[in-house]
């Protein structure tokens, strides 16, 4: 089984996830070696010369039996609780995203594909498969800058790429001060997931850039393609702009996926994506999977052609430039420092990063301290994308009559202006 861990979380998350997986081998970038050497596991490997005899051994492989419903990776999750969750996905779960995603946004054998997702993301959302599967040509880029993803289009003739809305920010800033024709112009898809762009953003990508905007909805939980939204030959003669408000909903059911609303309003999903489990927390599986459908946690409609579009988050998580960050796990560290009496960690809208973390805190009368102290604290304390960008001190909280937070009165200035609570 392989555990894929986000390299920005820090040595205490790590670890954390190596004991709770059962991990026995640990593979670090060089530039983490430092950092992390001290984790306790049976053999760790630096990539590179200290680990290329794994790769390159002649020796026969340990016999293991094909089973489709075996666990094939464990990719945690930061969700409800304060620690994130393991969540299982099967051989046949991750054959069947890749070939399906692949299948609807058109892989070929002769695909250029730019790496500008992380790989430790639901597994790059399954394109490393689909495009290996299809004999396709992979372009690794180790950090996103716009002006480099443009250049690397140019030099590799890459015609398709992966990524949160932030990364298509940076493209279409790079894109300005870009000499002659944008690269990849009327060759190019991109695919974006982890919140939705603006739709003045998915004009641009096509009116600025000249590429092809798609698209999809999905968690870790299901692998992650639940649904898809491109262009349909039917919006051929409407305009840029009418295509982009078109294209700003999560769009229709992946091929094998079923999808309703719970009374509540909650998005239900059913298919061949969805998770075995969670690793060794069998409570967590019976909830997310009540009533053989999985519950994702966000609002949405689902409209008479079928098109999904997703209005609010019912569980406590922000998802910042594509990263999921749980408001629990936030609150946590910050309730840990002695000047905090309550806090309360939400999400509010953000122009470059979709959403970003908001604290929310009424300090201790016998103390003080300031936004900037309490923000380096949780540096101290959290991978730095999970900490707060800002600190309102209030002088309480608003909750319900038996003591429960609130969360969607205390989000409520912030997105007023706003007709989803997502961004």
């Amino acid at each position: 089984m392989g555990v894929p861990i986000n390299f920005r979380l820090n040595k205490e998350e790590i670890s954390y996830i190596v004991d709770h997986s059962g991990a026995d081998v640990l593979l670090v970038d060089p530039e983490l070696e430092e950092d992390l050497s001290s984790i306790e596991v049976k053999h760790f490997f630096v990539l590179g010369e200290s680990s290329d005899y794994l790769f390159s051994s002649t020796k026969t492989p340990a016999h293991w039996v094909a089973d489709e419903n075996a666990t094939a990776t464990i990719n945690y999750t930061s969700g409800t609780t304060a620690r994130p969750k393991g969540v299982e996905m099967t051989h046949r779960n991750l054959w069947l995203n890749a070939a399906i995603f692949g299948w609807q946004t058109g892989v070929t054998h002769r695909e250029i594909y730019l790496h500008t997702l992380p790989m430790f993301h639901c597994n790059g959302w399954g394109m490393p498969y689909a495009i290996t599967g299809m004999g396709g040509q992979h372009i690794v880029l180790r950090k996103i800058d716009g002006a480099e993803i443009l250049e690397r289009i140019q030099k590799h003739k890459v015609t398709l790429l992966c990524g949160a809305p932030a990364v298509i920010a940076a493209i279409l800033d790079a894109a300005t001060d870009w000499e002659g024709e944008v690269p990849g112009k009327g060759k190019m898809r991109i695919v974006v997931a982890g919140a939705p762009p603006p739709t003045k953003t998915i004009e641009r990508v096509e009116t600025e850039l000249g590429w092809e905007f798609i698209q999809i909805y999905g968690l870790t939980e299901t692998a992650p393609l639940v649904t898809m939204n491109r262009i349909r030959p039917e919006w051929d003669d409407k305009t840029a702009q009418e295509r982009a408000v078109l294209l700003s909903s999560a769009g229709s059911p992946a091929l094998g996926i079923d999808l309703t609303t719970s009374p509540d309003g909650e998005l239900l999903v059913r298919g061949n994506h969805v998770l075995k489990s969670y690793w060794n927390q069998p409570e967590a599986t019976d909830e997310a999977l009540a009533d053989d459908w999985f519950h994702t946690g966000d609002g949405a409609t689902i409209g008479k052609d079928q098109y999904v579009t997703i209005t609010d988050r019912k569980k406590d998580v922000i998802i910042s430039g594509g990263e999921n960050v749980s408001s629990i796990e936030v609150e946590d560290v910050l309730f840990s420092h002695p000047s905090v009496a309550e806090v309360a960690v939400i999400g509010v809208p953000d122009e470059k990063w979709g959403e970003t973390v908001k604290a929310l805190v009424v300090l201790d009368q016998s103390d003080a301290t300031d936004e900037e102290t309490l923000i380096s604290y949780c540096r101290e304390n959290l991978a730095h994308y999970k900490c707060p960008t800002s600190i309102d001190f209030v002088e309480e909280l608003a909750r319900t009559t038996t003591g429960k937070l609130q969360k969607f009165k205390l989000r409520e200035p912030y997105w007023k202006d706003m007709n989803r609570q997502i961004n």
